[in-house]
């Protein structure tokens, strides 16, 4: 998909405006013809069907009215590194690889790549991120342009990385259109004590933590105490002692519940290798899900398994990770992977997966995800014709092929 292409991105902080269209999709389950949003104060007020025909009507045309997408994890700060790294040749020599480019690239360059990323995510219709920041440098960024969503600060390593409790606080902030938070890197590569240090600031600000879960077969074999892989060698070289982590006939889900990770606060992303009793953990323990299938396609040649996430009454969200595992950071483009590659998934599941879940999964679903009164006045416009409340679905969900 063109970026801007047929889209237009409506932010109207304050004024007082009836927004009409064709046909509004007031959540995924929801599509009105010939539908007037009032909003006010940044706020929808109502939803008017049929539309009012006073002169005050902003009349937007035929087309479909709807909440800005959610990309519930990305990492901007790695854009410079699109079509730099190996795809299809293993997990182990991609982040090898990522590590040598990213060092080779520089903080200026990370960061100019980052803002231009940031700034094309509107004309595709991203209205709301997860913004994951290993190196810190995007929370300016995302700030600068008034993105909303949340931005993540990104820890690897043992317990002595962990800031001191002043420092921390510069991470750790619950505020609207953007917060700030953090989030572990994965299972095997963030120490459990950092991991839980971690958790607790975050659930006392009233934020989401996020981490990689049940990604690479790297992890799965470390968790599980397999011998050899070489992992405890690689975290060794990097300064990381792993002997005294409690891992070993576990599954990363598994090991993560037992750390008392896993709560309606957490954001688990990937979750490509998942059983039967790690699908009942994240269910009973109400786990948040993003899901990154294009990106997974590339890295591991596998995806995960949407329709057992769907049959617990699981709602994932989408993400794109990034750039340098991705060739875009469209959503539109992830819910046009899904429809392709998932087709026992209905429209409204996979519209749901880039709206209100999304929204969800980052702590935010109160203020976007849909088109529902006290819901931000954002809204996303798409100049396409449809005929009936199903083709819109069709039309909408199909948008990035």
């Amino acid at each position: 998909m063109t970026p801007g292409s047929d889209i237009r991105f409506i932010t109207e902080p304050s004024r007082s405006r009836v927004f009409r269209a064709g046909w509004v999709i007031k959540d995924p389950w929801t599509v009105l013809e010939n539908t007037g949003v009032v909003v006010a104060g940044g706020q929808i007020k109502k939803i008017v069907t049929p539309a009012p025909k006073d002169a005050s009507v902003v009349d937007l045309g035929p087309g479909v009215l709807m909440a800005p997408l959610v990309n519930a994890h990305v990492h901007l700060e790695l854009s410079a590194l699109k079509n730099r790294l190996p795809l299809g040749q293993g997990f182990a020599l991609w982040v090898a690889a990522l590590l040598r480019e990213r060092d080779a690239a520089g903080t200026p360059t990370l960061k100019t790549a980052a803002q231009k990323t940031a700034a094309s995510l509107q004309d595709m219709g991203v209205g709301l991120v997860g913004e994951i920041s290993t190196l810190g440098i995007t929370s300016q960024v995302l700030s600068t342009l008034g993105l909303a969503g949340v931005w993540f600060k990104e820890f690897l390593g043992d317990e002595e990385e962990y800031l001191g409790d002043e420092e921390q606080d510069l991470y750790i902030k619950k505020q609207v259109p953007l917060s700030f938070s953090a989030a572990g890197h994965a299972p095997h590569t963030t120490a459990p004590q950092l991991l839980t240090a971690l958790k607790k600031r975050t659930s006392a600000a009233g934020l989401v933590f996020s981490i990689h879960v049940a990604e690479s077969d790297v992890e799965i074999d470390f968790i599980a105490g397999t011998p050899g892989g070489g992992w405890t060698d690689f975290m060794m070289s990097r300064g990381i002692d792993t002997s005294a982590w409690p891992v070993g006939n576990k599954t990363p889900v598994a090991y993560l519940h037992d750390l008392g990770m896993l709560d309606n606060a957490t954001l688990g992303v990937h979750l490509l290798q998942v059983t039967d009793r790690d699908l009942d953990i994240l269910a009973q323990t109400e786990t948040k899900l993003c899901l990154c299938p294009r990106s997974n396609q590339n890295l591991h040649g596998r995806l995960p398994d949407i329709a057992s996430l769907l049959a617990r009454n699981l709602k994932p969200a989408l993400g794109t990770d990034s750039l340098a595992s991705c060739d875009s950071l469209g959503i539109f483009d992830e819910m046009a992977f899904v429809r392709q590659l998932y087709p026992q998934i209905s429209l409204p599941d996979i519209l749901a997966m880039a709206t209100i879940n999304g929204a969800n999964a980052l702590g935010l679903g109160q203020h976007w995800g849909t088109l529902d009164t006290e819901r931000s006045a954002q809204l996303l416009y798409l100049d396409i014709k449809a005929r009936t409340p199903a083709d819109v679905m069709e039309k909408v969900t199909a948008y990035g092929i």
